[in-house]
C-alpha cells in the first residue's frame, strides 16, 4: 500500500517536470520572418498566424526586408516559392548576414539552385501544418537554445 507522503512527492516531482516545460514553451515566443506573398489559406499563413507561441513578421518581396529594423530578432526565415531565383539568393544572403543564429526555410515545390549555406531545410507548400512545425521545431534545436538579439552591426 502507498503511503501519502509518497504519493505525493512522487506527484509534485512530476508536476514539476510538467509544468517547467510547459512554462518554457509558452514563455518563448518564435520570431518567424515570411518572405514571399503569403495568401490566407497557405499553411504557412494559416498555421502560424494562429500559433499563441508566434510572432510572424512579413515581408512580401526581397526589397522590404532592407526595411526592417536591425534590431528585430528573427528565430526562423521563411522564403516562399513565390520569390524568384534571384530573390531566393539574395534574401538568403541578408538573411545569414543581419541574423547569422536565424534558421532558413525554403517553401517550394520545384527544384530549388541555391546554396546549400543560404538555407537550413526544404518543405513544400502543400505540407501539412504538423509537417512545418515539426520542421521548424527541428530547426531550432528545441525551446532553450533560441537566441536573441543576432543583430550584426
Amino acid at each position: 500500500m502507498n503511503r501519502l507522503s509518497e504519493v505525493t512527492t512522487f506527484a509534485n516531482k512530476n508536476a514539476i517536470r510538467i509544468l517547467d516545460r510547459e512554462d518554457t514553451r509558452v514563455a518563448k515566443t518564435i520570431h518567424v520572418l515570411s518572405v514571399g506573398s503569403v495568401d490566407s489559406g497557405s499553411v504557412v499563413h494559416d498555421t502560424l498566424l494562429d500559433g499563441a507561441s508566434f510572432h510572424l513578421i512579413i515581408a512580401s518581396d526581397y526589397r522590404e526586408l532592407w526595411g526592417m529594423p536591425m534590431q528585430e530578432s528573427i528565430h526562423v526565415a521563411i522564403l516562399h516559392n513565390t520569390l524568384s531565383s534571384f530573390e531566393l539568393e539574395a534574401a538568403g544572403r541578408l538573411i545569414r548576414r543581419r541574423w547569422p543564429h536565424a534558421r532558413i526555410l525554403v517553401v517550394s515545390s520545384r527544384e530549388i539552385f541555391l546554396e546549400d549555406a543560404l538555407y537550413d531545410d526544404r518543405v513544400a507548400p502543400t505540407a501539412a501544418p504538423e509537417a512545418l512545425l515539426t520542421t521548424i521545431e527541428q530547426l531550432l534545436g528545441g525551446w532553450h537554445e533560441w537566441r536573441h538579439g543576432d543583430v550584426v552591426m
